[in-house]
């Protein structure tokens, strides 16, 4: 059985230097024989341009791990907010957040 940290040690060894500008956040988790792994971008054109990137670092992710592992790998995409007048978007995390990009509502990236 793998522990809680060395799902998030192998994790956040494998995005150094793996980090993009569009990404919002990474999470992972292991459940059963499987390894969650879910990117968050904020926007589809990030998701696009920066999805083979994060999906290498999850695979230097899986060679911690013995082979009967699975990888269910989420790359998905969440605006910080939909108008300007709603409140910015929540995340759906799993269990264990590796990287969080720093968002307040007036960071100027984060414009519409």
């Amino acid at each position: 059985m793998y522990s809680d940290e060395h799902i998030r040690l192998a994790a956040q060894s494998a995005l150094l230097g793996n980090i993009t500008r569009g990404l919002r956040a990474v999470s992972v988790e292991i459940e059963l024989n499987t390894i969650k792994w879910r990117c968050v971008f904020g926007s589809e054109v990030a998701k696009e341009s920066q999805r083979e990137i994060l999906s290498k670092a999850a695979v230097k992710v899986m060679a911690n791990f013995s082979e009967e592992m699975q990888l269910d790998d989420q790359y998905i995409v969440v605006r910080f907010r939909n108008t300007e007048d709603e409140p910015p978007n929540q995340i759906e995390h799993l269990k264990h957040i590796v990287f969080l990009r720093f968002e307040q509502e007036s960071y100027p990236e984060l414009a519409l």
